[in-house]
């Protein structure tokens, strides 16, 4: 029998953990069924998230080359394009900067009416030639899904992409995963300040340390954990060294259990030079702690300065120190500010809330296809 449901195909990179997969994960899993009929495909459809998809009926398939400066990839393009045609495909949604450069193209040659790729990040810490690849793949797209404001005002520079064709829907939290302790952990060794983060030059760490060590010159109690792994371990690791931090900052690596994580932290801090709808910081402010970020891309979206949080300038160490500073001599301040951000990402950030607005923007896509 043939279904009279559109027919949506989700593209993703890896199912590998991270924030883009995880929000990819759940969109796919969340999806009514008696209104889609779903399938997923992914470059390399293998990672810690598979199980989670396969446990909602999915069997992830690949559909990607091994190497993206591989020739192989104009024959994974139209392999692709093949199978869009044979499955009938409708709807394509694509995720991210490889699957836009893969299934875009390949929606446009399979004459898929409605095609919607994505940009998650603000794309300033790719190459110029990259990033060019990157607009004409968007420009293939009757729609583009961005995660933040500060995105939209950058795909709009895109030559190309009117405003019509962008819609903003923010990253979803589930605020079910990611709640309060039922107490507050307390700490016999001090003050918790933590980070959830790739440990990537981008990502500010350098500049924690360097605050955490300038706080602790008058609250020798402060610790400091940065969960997440990535290329800059060695370095950081040398910098705690040289700063004589060692007894008080930890470095344990990813976790897959960020929740947990999350509920023995006392402030979250979020000190990245660059970013467009940080996961952690939301499902921090979920979690109800106090947060601390950097006013860059879509920090400020979320983050009111002494309403849900504190915002300090990008790559200043010092503005850093004295807002953990603020946090450590005000508790009470501290947990108003984590019970705000709390009501803040119930009302605004939760997961059922992205894909009811993901949804929406397919049926509006459809209906210009339609029209079309």
């Amino acid at each position: 029998m043939i279904s009279d449901r559109p027919r949506l195909l989700l593209v993703g990179d890896t199912l590998n953990l991270g924030g883009t997969e995880g929000q990819f994960t759940e969109l796919a899993c969340r999806l009514d069924r008696s209104r889609w009929d779903v399938e997923v495909a992914c470059v390399r459809p293998e990672g810690a998230l598979r199980p989670k998809l396969e446990a909602s009926g999915f069997q992830p398939w690949q559909c990607g080359p091994s190497s993206f400066k591989s020739p192989r990839l104009l024959s994974s393009i139209l392999a692709l394009a093949r199978r869009m045609r044979a499955r009938a495909v409708t709807v394509v949604h694509s995720f991210d900067f490889y699957t836009n450069i893969l299934a875009l193209p390949a929606a446009r040659l399979a004459g898929v009416r409605t095609i919607i790729g994505s940009q998650r990040n603000l794309g300033n810490l790719r190459s110029p030639a990259q990033q060019a690849i990157h607009d004409l793949c968007l420009r293939l797209a009757t729609h583009v899904h961005v995660n933040s404001e500060a995105v939209r005002e950058r795909v709009l520079q895109v030559r190309g992409i009117s405003r019509e064709r962008l819609t903003v829907i923010p990253n979803g939290v589930d605020l079910g995963r990611f709640s309060p302790p039922t107490e507050r952990p307390r700490h016999d060794t001090g003050l918790v300040v933590g980070a959830l983060s790739n440990l990537r030059p981008e990502k500010g760490l350098v500049q924690l340390l360097h605050a955490v060590a300038t706080v602790r010159e008058r609250w020798p109690e402060v610790r400091l954990v940065i969960w997440g792994e990535g290329s800059q371990r060695h370095e950081l690791e040398g910098l705690v060294a040289s700063l004589n931090l060692a007894a008080s900052v930890k470095l344990p690596g990813s976790t897959e259990f960020p929740e947990v994580a999350l509920r023995d932290l006392d402030v979250f801090v979020l000190p990245s030079l660059s970013e467009a709808c940080s996961n952690g910081l939301m499902e921090a402010m979920a979690t109800g702690l106090p947060v601390i970020a950097t006013s860059v891309g879509g920090n400020p979206e979320h983050v009111d300065d002494e309403v849900t949080g504190l915002l300090v300038p990008p790559g200043d160490s010092t503005a850093l120190a004295k807002a953990i500073a603020r946090l450590v001599e005000d508790r009470a301040w501290a947990a108003r500010l984590g019970q705000q951000a709390r009501a803040y990402a119930q009302s605004m950030l939760g997961m059922d809330r992205m894909v009811a607005r993901t949804e929406a923007l397919y049926v509006q896509a459809l209906g210009r296809a339609k029209s079309r």
